[in-house]
């Protein structure tokens, strides 16, 4: 399947021209001063044109003929004593299907017997390299084609992506079975990622948000010392990655066996956004507008909470809804959790309290996974000023509020593949109120 990948790359660029394009993989990086390794990682586009893992690898495809050169690192014997046995090229040709399989020491010998008039790179610092060889590197267009090759996911891409929300769905469901009152945070970051194990799963797709009680109101929170408390609810945001792509859900619940009537309240009213986002979800629908509508449902669930008063359409109008949702509704999910292409060359953030933080700004279409994931936040920063400022204190019901700020924040969140004729949802955990509460009982 790699090989319709790279020639879809292919496919962007002028084929008249002789040009080859050229990337090199990811190498180990260490923890600062010192020959400590750091855990590796490749490089997402070099992923996505070879399926590589290793570090110190190198790709070059011919533009006009698409024929595909893999360069494999040249190991030596102290490589061997310290990091394992030396791969023979010949597996790695059957491994990874190139036309040609030659090592790292031979680029400059293939730029010589191709002569190409241009070299794609994907780095400035890949464009010196290839400059000191004596060619003409470009930097600027490869990373623009590569980004319009990656947003539209192959259904090679796609079953990566269903194992990796398999596994996120099991671990999810895991801790929220299984979570209690006096453990804490990094007790539920643990149990999370042992799901991963019997997968030889062990990488996370991002540093995942384990937030009890009022830390879930930090979008980004990142602490771990906290405790579970009964009454209290618990934000769990991460997600297993799966050979490379990335699985992200979110789901939040009691601490204790039900919700209270505000913690409810709250919940239901992301709830009734998140499922109608999904619902809308199709080609040609755009995210922006997906956003609206969920800022709107959530007003509406709010003023039925009595948390705000006036006119829904007035409250729309005065941003209400970005004190309660300050982040974007959902981003494009693939390689990487905030994957390329969210944003087409020359379209612009909307400069709107709350929608200017998107992380996707286009319309959908088939092949196209996004998350959906609207939150309700009772975040003091934003709204002890609000409280105090004309332009919305007359919308806030400041005795109502005050009360329930130690709530924190509720996000709920799915991974969803736009079909041609709708959309199909990855994430299987639990969400509505009565699925929770039965999970907790």
């Amino acid at each position: 399947m790699l090989h319709l990948h790279r020639k879809k790359l292919v496919s962007l660029f002028d084929q008249s021209i002789p040009s080859v394009i050229f990337l090199q993989s990811g190498k180990i990086g260490y923890k600062y001063n010192t020959d400590t390794e750091l855990p590796f990682r490749q490089e997402s586009n070099f992923i996505y044109l070879t399926g590589v893992t290793e570090p110190d690898f190198a790709c070059a495809i011919d533009v006009q003929t698409g024929e595909y050169t893999l360069f494999s690192p040249q190991r030596d014997t102290q490589y061997a004593v310290w990091h394992g046995y030396i791969t023979p090229q010949e597996t790695y040709k059957k491994q990874y299907e190139p036309d040609v399989i030659a090592f790292d020491s031979d680029i400059e010998t293939y730029l010589k017997k191709k002569n190409p008039k241009v070299v794609y790179c994907l780095t400035d610092a890949q464009a010196a390299f290839i400059q000191n060889l004596g060619y003409q590197a470009n930097s600027e267009s490869l990373i623009p084609a590569l980004t319009d090759c990656r947003v539209n996911k192959s259904e090679w891409e796609l079953e990566k992506m269903r194992m990796a929300n398999k596994i996120t769905s099991e671990a999810h469901s895991l801790v929220m079975r299984e979570a209690k009152a006096g453990m804490k945070e990094y007790h539920i970051k643990g149990m999370f990622e042992s799901v991963g194990f019997p997968y030889n799963v062990y990488e996370q797709a991002y540093n995942g948000i384990y937030a009890a009680g009022k830390n879930a109101a930090i979008l980004h929170y990142q602490g771990r010392e906290s405790e579970l408390k009964a009454g209290e609810l618990f934000l769990v945001d991460a997600g297993m990655e799966y050979q490379g792509y990335a699985g992200d859900i979110t789901r939040t619940f009691p601490v204790s066996a039900r919700f209270t009537d505000a913690q409810a309240g709250l919940y239901q009213a992301c709830l009734n956004a998140h499922n109608a986002c999904i619902k809308a979800v199709k080609p040609g629908v755009k995210m922006e507008d997906l956003h609206l509508m969920a800022a709107l449902l959530i007003l509406e669930g709010l003023r039925e909470m009595g948390l705000v008063k006036g006119d829904v359409d007035e409250l729309m109008d005065a941003n209400i809804f970005a004190l309660f949702f300050p982040h974007g509704l959902g981003h494009m999910l693939g390689l990487d959790t905030h994957d390329v292409g969210g944003y087409k060359k020359g379209v612009e953030r909307i400069d709107r309290p709350g929608i200017r933080f998107l992380r996707a700004r286009r319309e959908l279409e088939p092949g196209m996974v996004v998350t959906i994931e609207p939150g309700v936040y009772l975040i003091p920063a934003l709204l002890q000023p609000a409280f105090d400022d004309f332009k919305y204190k007359k919308y806030l019901v400041k005795e109502r509020i005050l009360p329930i700020m130690d709530i924190g924040g509720i996000r709920i969140e799915d991974n969803i593949i736009a079909t041609e004729n709708g959309y199909e949802n990855l994430s299987s955990v639990p969400k509505t109120i009565e699925e929770i509460e039965h999970e907790r009982s």
